[in-house]
């Protein structure tokens, strides 16, 4: 039997009821080959995508709401301002931060000193990091790699590696640390010390305080403008924001706001300072250009945190004597939607995120941990994938001794036949220094392919680079459709850094407010 290159053989999955369509390429690269072999082969790469899928995908903006009664976060989608999940963190979520790409949200449990780290793909618990005594702010720097947690009784700062989810420095600050921020060039995290009226610089780079700049009193949050040239910071007891020149940590002037004003958030353009006054129930707006304020807008009871969305449109504040959460448009400072969550929802900090674009997520083949798989540049859809044990491969020649995640095969396809695409593959640990990018196909074996991957900084995700009929293709056609069966592989199992799959603000107490 005579079959040509290019001919599509119908397969049929009889157990999904669903039909696939694969290109004969064996003319090509074995003329000679028999039918029995050329049906082996094609079997072999047909189990590769014949995929079940797992997970969602998604392009959305997200608020992450820390209840701190309930010991939850709240996920409200804002496209529509319902609450789409609730997800179990520590005790007494305080804190929140997002990471700059939106890919994991940070949560300080001031009740049992920990950090909860949320997938926001799929909103699951993944890490629980053990910092210092009765932790509250919390910010994450720009590049991801970095989280800094003020620890209220300890009178310290944590600094938490994300790439491994570990500790890696304590820095003592001022008295009864609270709120906390990184600039946008992630050289400086300023951090509010509540019991002595002052503001510690934490210079990054060697963790070092450099200068304590004396504040209002009782201060409490803190932002920093998107261009970094000034620092806002809200002062409970005598009612004010203190503003700082940042080049020089001068204070230039001193804002009368609300009655005890809490969170504090800047509009994307610099352009406007919104600040929670807690026992006012309003929101103080202050125009940066003079620094007046220009609005006060009711809002919930106590509002406490509060946070801006990418696009400065709107504002999100949490209250914390009624449950519920505030939505104000900016354009015109009014209320547009009060969403309902859990028990007192303190939330200060940066707990709004902007999540990645359709990443699946899949099981691995033991089961017990995922893989993320992100379509990029080239790419128009990610149809099926899945993880495979590379041990029902019966080719063992050049396969690496341990592949904790399998084989990860997906079925992408891409605009034009031949062109070229990038996918990003999201571990659920951060991936060792000596492990590499590995393929399997039935026609040149396993590879290491290690030329087209490219490992993020922090290990946690490799973006592959592929060619529809090229490399990275076990069809070997251009089709507008690639196959690729690659994983992470290494000599051992002790090339994977295991750090318990994570990401790449308040104390209970009477000064703090009421639980």
């Amino acid at each position: 039997m005579n079959i040509e290159t290019g001919t599509l053989i119908e397969l049929v999955d009889q157990n999904k009821a669903a039909r696939y369509w694969l290109p004969v390429v064996t003319q090509r690269i074995f003329p000679q080959t028999s039918m029995k072999k050329i049906l082996l082969i094609i079997y072999s790469v047909f189990s590769f995508f014949v995929l079940a899928l797992s997970g969602r995908g998604y392009a959305a903006t997200y608020a992450y709401v820390s209840n701190s009664y309930d010991n939850t976060v709240s996920v409200i989608l804002t496209s529509n301002n319902t609450v789409t999940a609730t997800v179990d963190v520590g005790e007494w979520p305080y804190g929140v931060a997002v990471s700059p790409d939106g890919e994991y949200i940070y949560v300080a449990n001031g009740g049992d000193d920990t950090v909860s780290v949320i997938r926001t793909s799929d909103n699951t618990f993944t890490a629980s990091i053990t910092v210092g005594s009765s932790p509250g702010g919390i910010a994450v720097s720009p590049d991801c790699a970095y989280v800094y947690v003020s620890n209220n009784d300890d009178n310290t700062v944590s600094v938490i590696q994300t790439s491994s989810n570990k500790v890696i420095a304590t820095l003592n600050v001022g008295l009864w640390p609270e709120g906390l921020t990184a600039n946008p060039s992630g050289e400086y995290v300023y951090v509010v010390n509540t019991g002595d009226d002052s503001l510690s610089v934490i210079q990054t780079r060697d963790n070092t305080v450099v200068e304590v700049i004396t504040v209002g009193e009782w201060p409490y949050g803190v932002v920093v403008s998107p261009s970094g040239n000034h620092i806002y910071v809200s002062n409970t007891a005598d009612n004010t924001v203190s503003v700082i020149q940042a080049h020089d940590n001068t204070v230039i002037a001193t804002v009368k706001v609300g009655i005890r004003p809490i969170g504090i958030a800047v509009t994307p353009d610099g352009a406007y300072v919104y600040v929670a006054a807690s026992r006012d129930n309003k929101v103080s707006v202050i125009r940066t250009s003079d620094n007046t304020v220009v609005a006060a807008i009711k809002v919930g009871e106590w509002p406490w945190g509060i946070a801006m969305t990418p696009n400065g449109e709107y504002v999100y504040v949490s209250s914390i004597a009624d449950d519920t959460v505030s939505v104000l448009r900016t354009v015109d400072n009014s209320v547009t939607a009060t969403i309902a969550v859990g028990a007192d929802p303190y939330s200060l900090g940066n707990f709004i995120a902007s999540t990645p674009d359709d990443i699946k997520w899949v099981d691995t083949f033991v089961g017990d941990q995922q893989i993320g798989i992100l379509g990029k540049t080239g790419v128009t859809s990610i149809e099926s994938a899945e993880s495979v044990d590379p041990n029902t491969v019966a080719d063992t020649r050049n396969r690496p001794g341990s592949m904790p995640w399998g084989l990860i095969s997906f079925r992408l396809t891409v605009d034009t036949p031949g062109d070229r695409a990038e996918v990003t593959i999201y571990f659920p640990d951060a991936a060792g220094s000596n492990a590499s990018w590995h393929k399997y196909d039935s026609i040149n074996g396993w590879q290491d392919y290690a030329d087209h991957a490219t490992f993020s900084p922090d290990r946690r995700s490799v973006t592959v680079e592929l060619q529809d009929g090229g490399y990275g293709d076990a069809d070997g056609t251009a089709n507008g459709i690639i196959i690729d069966p690659s994983g992470l592989g290494s000599a051992s199992s002790t090339e994977l850094e295991s750090n318990g799959g994570g990401g790449g603000c308040f104390i209970a107490t009477a000064a703090h407010g009421p639980r």
